[in-house]
């Protein structure tokens, strides 16, 4: 029984928020509350009760009140004797949905990337775009090999970190995502021939009134390019940042004891940093 929802396509993967151990709580608290285990009991201890009490049967009430209290016990345990394997489903569920909606923006980033570095004008920012594409999915492979040396993949604590550094890469595929929009919107304003007319019209003796209008049109039209390629350097530059600090926070790990118990506080900071990396990243999407 999966607790995670299915991933509409255009609806948005997980948040950060998704992996606090309030969240975990409280899908691990639904888990045994809506487990059939626990409402079937329930809602046949209701009928046979009702059924008892009208007709005077105490056999009924009797099966009533054992089929009412058994429903809850079995919700209890759930909650506390197998919140470790419930944390661990609920996490996977989100790991399912990031991987999914992953999947479709890897593709459209790569192919909107290639497509722009058909450009002469735009080639360098694609390639180095792709290369951004490549080295963050290395480094969530690299990250979810080093946690397999360090925990084992059915714990919490496997879980959240994971679903902490898919964050980072998501945000970096984000910015990505932002990166080909702005070159799309760039793709169709060549610098060339507007330096070229700006220089010709800056060329003449007197400057007519439509030349003046045509000036400031193409100065126009060179200001958006310059910007959109600022915006599209912005990105690439906080990527390049986050992806160094989840390499940093990486290497930390790799240091540690594999005996987890061990290094719980600092398996616990080293998840809120990436949380703080994922979103400190987001921040740049709206750029």
């Amino acid at each position: 029984m999966d607790d995670t929802p299915e991933l509409l396509e255009g609806s948005k993967p997980p948040g950060p928020a998704d992996y606090m151990p309030e969240a975990i709580q409280k899908a691990v608290v639904q888990r045994g509350l809506k487990h059939p285990s626990t409402i079937y009991p329930i809602a046949l201890g209701v009928s046979a009760g009702i059924v008892g009490a009208l007709f005077q049967a105490p056999l009924f009430l009797g099966a009533g009140l054992l089929l009412g209290l058994a429903g809850p016990a079995w919700a209890v345990y759930q909650v506390f004797f197998r919140h470790e394997t419930l944390g661990s489903q609920y996490l996977e569920g989100l790991h399912r949905q990031q991987k999914k909606y992953e999947q479709h923006l890897i593709g459209q980033i790569e192919t909107g990337l290639k497509t722009c570095a058909k450009r002469e004008s735009l080639a360098q920012y694609a390639d180095t775009g792709l290369a951004q594409l490549d080295s963050i999915q290395m480094k969530l492979a690299n990250v979810k090999e080093l946690l397999g040396m360090k925990l084992k993949t059915g714990e919490i604590t496997y879980g959240r970190f994971l679903g902490a550094a898919e964050q980072v890469s998501l945000s970096v595929l984000d910015n990505l995502n932002s990166v080909v929009s702005a070159l799309k919107s760039a793709e169709s304003i060549d610098p060339a021939y507007i330096e070229s007319r700006l220089k010709d019209i800056a060329g003449k003796p007197e400057r007519s009134t439509e030349d003046e209008a045509q000036r400031k049109s193409l100065q126009e039209r060179l200001d958006l390019w310059n910007s959109q390629l600022q915006k599209v350097d912005s990105f690439l530059t906080h990527n390049e940042k986050a992806m160094t600090e989840m390499e940093r926070i990486s290497a930390a790990v790799a240091q540690w004891q594999s005996d987890h118990r061990f290094a719980d506080k600092e398996f616990e900071s080293a998840i809120k940093q990436l949380q703080e990396l994922a979103l400190k990243a987001h921040e740049y999407e709206d750029i």
